[in-house]
């Protein structure tokens, strides 16, 4: 049946119950795009306010660090109404692709989904991201990151599936890409995982929301592993792990990342859609040459 192409080989993007919807999701898919590789894609008339501020944004992220949220209800806040067009949303889900609009630009949505091993990406999301991308830059839609990444999957399932080789494969992918690319860290962005969102030799804008948490290995486990001969050896191991934790969770403020200019700036959650419609707005200029 469909399921073994579109939910586990992911060679097929969507599937749908009829031939109606099929084309339906044809004519939507194919409204995003350019007639061919030499144009832009089409712009579409928006009713929808650019300086729209929702006030949910600023709650949405839990307090408790390890609780997950819905990420598709902020890209429903953040984009123009009901314009997101997710493609193969039952494979590789601790990812979020597809195709959005920016004040009527079209734009290319990458998102990490907490709600799937906590945004952790394995070889089928690396694979799924890697492939948007080129089919974003093919077509010059410009990238949008909402990032919340504790690291590559890890275990020996992730480790068979060659998770690393896909995600690295997923990383050069985004090196090559020259579409200009927006990236917002909404909270954690560690490891190589999290630097494949930020890395770009071309236009490039990165912001962070205060919920934001930046570093190597996530400290939950992380430090466990990393320090553990310092942790087994001591009079008190719990103490001792409570202890360095909280010197490497003291590192990873979003404040500290700006100061060292990884980011451009530390936004109000809410303002997060008027500053990407400003900023694919500019960036039309980029894509014309």
């Amino acid at each position: 049946g469909a399921s073994i192409a579109v939910d586990t080989a992911g060679s097929i993007d969507n599937a749908v119950a009829s031939e109606d919807a099929a084309f339906s999701q044809l004519r939507r898919f194919l409204s995003y795009m350019p007639s061919n590789v030499w144009e832009l894609p089409p712009v579409s008339e928006s009713d929808d306010p650019e300086d729209r501020c929702e006030e949910s944004l600023a709650t949405i992220v839990p307090r408790n660090r390890l609780k997950p949220y819905d990420m598709r209800r902020i890209i429903s806040l953040v984009f123009d109404r009901d314009s997101f067009f997710e493609i193969k949303p039952s494979f590789g889900r601790a990812s979020i692709t597809g195709l959005a609009r920016l004040k009527g630009f079209p734009v290319g949505v990458i998102a990490n989904n907490p709600m799937v091993n906590a945004g952790a990406p394995d070889a089928r999301d690396s694979n799924k991201m890697g492939h948007f991308c080129e089919l974003c830059d093919l077509f010059h839609i410009p990238l949008v990151f909402l990032v919340d990444v504790p690291g590559f999957m890890i275990g020996p399932e992730a480790e068979a599936m060659g998770t690393l080789r896909a995600g690295m494969r997923a990383m050069h992918i985004g090196m090559k890409a020259r579409v200009p690319r927006f990236t917002v860290i909404i909270r954690k962005c560690y490891g190589m995982a999290g630097a494949l969102t930020f890395v770009n030799n071309r236009l490039c804008y990165r912001m962070a929301w205060p919920s934001a948490e930046f570093g190597s290995i996530p400290i939950e486990g992380g430090v466990a592993a990393s320090f553990k001969r310092s942790i087994e050896s001591s009079n008190a191991p719990g103490r001792e792990l409570s202890e360095i934790e909280e010197e490497i969770r003291s590192y990873s403020s979003p404040f500290r990342t700006a100061e060292a200019f990884a980011v451009e700036d530390i936004i109000d959650p809410r303002e997060t859609r008027p500053r990407l419609c400003n900023f694919i707005e500019a960036a039309q200029g980029y894509l014309k040459t």
